[in-house]
């Protein structure tokens, strides 16, 4: 009996959903698109929220102390998360845990560390990982692009009110920042995921509302040798995200999901999936991990270290903003 086949005759793994905002709802719509997993409750205090579902409204502790419930999905902001996510592991909790996972490098070292202590399954929903042709996780272990000049644009557009409207978005303590770390990120990680470890974060500018980031651009430079130009905005009216590294003799562009290049003579040229289907992808992954049946892979949270010290750098307390971070 193949595995695929064992993870389907399983009862669906059972996941508790905190938070209801755009984020909650996006995990909502991905669970109910794989019979692997299944919602069964959600933890929300905004009662307006909650109505959005008609899932029943639980508890945060009465979710954790519930022995049926596998996976807690954390899909609140940033700010003041991490204490949810290191309650749900030491309940004995697998974590699904919403990008950007972590405000910086000394918190999502102790969120690893604690999922290792607990040995519970730690993920982030990092879904455009999910979009790369598999054979491209050697690029990193076999220094392909080492030395590569690469370049980083996101444009998303979001207006005045977006960032200074009152919510948990115009609050830098809450949200950690803004274009940046919650548009410009899955690129950012992408660029970790395929240049290795960042070795140098600069901030070269940045414009903001409140000290939350609307446009911003920066440098990173990784062990491997390769340097990458960043540049985000929420100002521009048109969508554009691309990210292209320039080895030697490879060459990788990911440009609005698609993925092109030339990598060791072979052809890239991977389609758009769209954010829906690969959210989908990541709870089947979660899913087939919960049961014993393979690991986490990309998603796993272990792997956002890359991402969590570029934000840092480049979104640290303002009066640093223009000095380079190393570490």
């Amino acid at each position: 009996m193949g595995a695929s086949h064992s993870v389907r005759a399983s009862r669906p793994v059972a996941v508790a959903v905190v938070g209801l905002g755009n984020a909650g709802r996006q995990h909502l719509t991905a669970i109910s698109a794989t019979p692997l997993a299944e919602a069964v409750c959600v933890v929300e205090t905004d009662l307006a929220a909650a109505s959005r579902s008609a899932l029943p409204v639980r508890d945060f502790d009465d979710v954790l102390a519930d022995g049926d419930v596998e996976v807690v999905a954390i899909c609140l902001p940033p700010g003041g998360r991490a204490g949810l996510v290191t309650a749900a592991l030491a309940a004995g909790k697998h974590v699904l845990v919403e990008k950007p996972p972590a405000v910086d490098i000394d918190e999502f070292d102790a969120l690893v560390a604690e999922a290792e202590k607990t040995d519970r399954l730690a993920a982030v929903m990092f879904q455009h990982r999910l979009a790369l042709p598999d054979f491209l996780d050697e690029l990193v272990t076999s220094d392909r692009l080492a030395g590569a000049t690469a370049t980083l644009t996101v444009s998303r557009y979001r207006d005045r009110a977006h960032y200074d409207g009152g919510g948990w978005r115009s609050n830098r303590e809450i949200a950690l920042g803004g274009v940046t770390a919650h548009l410009g990120v899955h690129y950012l990680d992408l660029a970790c995921q395929l240049l290795g470890v960042p070795r140098t974060v600069t901030p070269l500018s940045y414009v903001d509302q409140g000290g939350v980031d609307t446009r911003l651009t920066g440098r990173v430079e990784f062990e491997s040798g390769a340097d990458l130009a960043v540049s985000v905005t929420c100002h521009a009216q048109h969508r554009f995200e691309q990210l292209i590294a320039l080895g030697e003799k490879d060459w990788i562009e990911l440009r609005d999901g698609r993925c092109s290049g030339e990598i060791a003579g072979r052809q890239v040229d991977v389609r758009t999936t769209s954010a829906v289907d690969l959210r989908v992808a990541v709870y089947r992954r979660l899913a087939v991990a919960v049961r014993g049946r393979g690991g986490f892979g990309r998603i796993a949270l272990h792997r956002s270290r890359g991402v969590t010290h570029v934000l840092d750098g480049l979104l640290g307390a303002p009066a640093d903003r223009r000095l380079s971070r190393t570490g």
